[in-house]
């Protein structure tokens, strides 16, 4: 048993993780805006002003956007620039 919890209370034991799913890849824009994604899980984000489908998700935050789309993404607290 290890004591790294609170207080010499015993640390919780997490669940093994199944293998990263794969995610399809992600559209190249010309002049692509870096962004990231800081939401958890997958999300397949379709973006009206281009027509692009981005595939985010917890194994992959980093992704370009076309720079149609960056004004948009940024309305959602799931999505900010890279600097």
């Amino acid at each position: 048993m290890a004591f790294e919890g609170c207080c010499g209370q015993p640390s919780r034991r997490t669940r093994r993780r199944g293998p990263a799913e794969r995610l399809p890849p992600n559209p190249v824009p010309k002049g692509g805006v870096p962004m990231i994604f800081l939401g958890s899980g997958r999300r397949d984000v379709h973006a009206t002003a281009s027509g692009l489908t981005y595939v985010v998700g917890s194994q992959r935050r980093h992704f370009r956007a076309h720079p149609d789309d960056v004004d948009r993404l940024l309305r959602h607290r799931d999505f900010i620039l890279r600097p």
